[in-house]
């Protein structure tokens, strides 16, 4: 971290300071972007040292693949010490996880902290405050799980880093829940924790070199078909995950029986169905005229694991992950998920990947998902989305009106020992995307897609003539042609997609390798349609 870039951060602490109570929206919208820049360089400022420790952690387990330990932290945490606040367990979204590797504490989940502990001759308390420990009883418990199948229970240097799917789902601390959906949940980890691998993360302090995987040897075909599709049906009655033939026809259509149950069994078309454990919501009616907004103060995958968890008492109706946007449903908006006590007869509850407290946790593919959800259930269910709340966010608990409804769980009565989503939620933009900003629904001749990095356009279908940026984020694009290959490793795709520049001319080309939803020579919108040929 260069000084001087400390030192402005630190600036901005002494400017927010000078701000006084009664600031106009302009001064309050400043505070914020101080804040929130503040609380990044901070984040940067922590995580210089984790590299180190990382390293650390491979020279005591030799056998662990490179890239491992970071790409867990990042799907977990975002390289963010959590310190969760101790709170009713009955109040929990789920299981508090801590550190920068986001180790389960019991409460539901494994007791992933006291076996690190144990593992390596640390304390309970030196794993939960202290970073070097975390990620040093991370690496011990991913070496047991490495071992785990071998007869003298030693872990073994793997051949390809892709064979460490089976070992990433056994460490996945979601408890001993056994059957297709639970199995299911783990490979989702192993799935967000491997496509990290795969892409690499080079932002505000995280780096993570991509590494050319090849996701088809770590999980069967049909594994993969799932965890990539946007429509599944997870039948909680036989315990079944499989490809929901209603939303992708076009997705192994020789393998899919004729039905329309994958249709009729979610309300959103975009969203995966899979069903919250029965004892965790109530098939009481739902009046669904607010959308409540909600941190998972944990992972995408935990949060699906814990609300199929009987025990867990809580739920919500829709879960949305933050590094490609895939959203799950878990209780129709009929029914009355467990999120926000005694609003849940009248609320739809969304929980989002990560914590609030977390700077930068909201990505452009997390929020405008969120946002293309609330504005299908303001047109179906009536709910006002020209009265959703557009900021400040705060990080304390902020009664508003009841006229709100679309606002946050911690600006809800009864809910006083809660923040979330917190101040760094982009209420301003999420206002404008619900309200007509999105450009949903799709224009005439438009698809929608997200990309999970900024694209170069071109002239033509390859990469003889660059001409400008596509940004990362939700985009349109009008239609696709076969081209050039771009590849990264194992990931590839020959198809072209036809959009106008944020940066630079309309009507240029950009690589349908960036789409963040879709494999290799795949080119499909948000809602898993595929693109026409131009």
């Amino acid at each position: 971290m260069h000084s001087h870039t400390l030192a402005a951060a630190l600036g901005g602490v002494l400017l927010l300071g000078s701000l006084n109570a009664a600031a106009t929206p302009d001064a309050a919208a400043l505070r914020l972007e101080l804040d929130r820049a503040n609380a990044t360089v901070a984040a940067q400022v922590a995580r210089a040292a984790y590299p180190e420790y990382f390293r650390r952690a491979y020279a005591r387990y030799p056998n662990l693949p490179a890239g491992a330990l970071e790409a867990i932290a990042y799907s977990e945490t975002n390289w963010v010490h959590a310190r969760p606040q101790a709170q009713d367990p009955k109040d929990l979204h789920m299981p508090r996880s801590y550190g920068v590797m986001g180790l389960y504490h019991g409460g539901g989940f494994a007791d992933q902290v006291g076996e690190g502990a144990r593992l390596t001759g640390r304390t309970a308390q030196q794993v939960i405050d202290d970073p070097e420990s975390n990620i040093l009883a991370a690496a011990a418990l991913l070496d047991r799980a490495l071992g785990a199948n071998q007869a003298d229970k030693r872990s073994r240097a793997l051949a390809q880093p892709e064979d460490m799917a089976a070992a990433l789902a056994r460490y996945a601390g979601y408890g001993a829940s056994n059957g297709g959906i639970a199995d299911y949940a783990r490979q989702s980890f192993a799935y967000g924790v491997l496509q990290t691998l795969q892409h690499g993360v080079d932002a505000q302090g995280v780096k993570i070199a991509p590494q050319p995987l090849r996701l088809e040897r770590a999980f069967d075909p049909a594994q993969l078909r799932k965890l990539r599709a946007p429509a599944l049906l997870l039948d909680a009655a036989d315990d079944s995950v499989r490809l929901n033939p209603a939303l992708s026809q076009d997705i192994a259509r020789a393998a899919m029986p004729a039905t329309d149950v994958g249709a009729k069994a979610v309300d959103f078309g975009e969203a995966i169905w899979n069903p919250a454990s029965a004892s965790n919501y109530s098939t009481a009616s739902n009046q669904a005229s607010a959308v409540i907004m909600h941190t998972m103060e944990g992972s995408y995958a935990g949060s699906i694991s814990w609300f199929q968890n009987p025990s867990a008492q809580v739920s919500a109706h829709y879960l949305i992950r933050k590094s490609d946007g895939q959203i799950t449903q878990m209780v129709r908006e009929y029914h009355q998920a467990w999120h926000a006590k005694n609003h849940n007869y009248y609320t739809v509850g969304i929980e989002h990947d990560g914590r609030a407290a977390d700077a930068g946790n909201w990505s452009a593919a997390m929020v405008n998902a969120s946002a293309r959800l609330t504005k299908s259930i303001c047109a179906r269910r009536g709910v006002n989305c020209a009265s959703a709340w557009k900021g400040p966010g705060y990080d304390t608990f902020h009664l508003v009106p009841d006229s709100v409804r679309v606002k946050g769980h911690g600006m809800l009565s009864g809910n006083e020992n809660r923040y979330d989503p917190g101040k760094y939620f982009p209420w301003a933009n999420y206002y404008n995307l619900i309200n007509g900003g999105g450009g949903n629904p799709n224009p005439p001749g438009k698809y929608w897609v997200d990309t999970f990095a900024n694209a170069t356009g071109y002239k033509w279908p390859s990469t003889l003539t660059p001409v400008g940026t596509l940004n990362q984020g939700t985009n349109y694009v009008y239609c696709k042609a076969w081209g050039e290959e771009v590849r990264n490793g194992a990931s590839y795709n020959h198809y072209w997609l036809k959009t106008d520049l944020d940066v630079g001319p309309a009507g240029a080309w950009v690589s349908a390798y960036y789409l963040s939803r879709w494999g290799n020579d795949e080119a499909r919108d948000n809602a898993g349609a595929v693109i026409p040929d131009c």
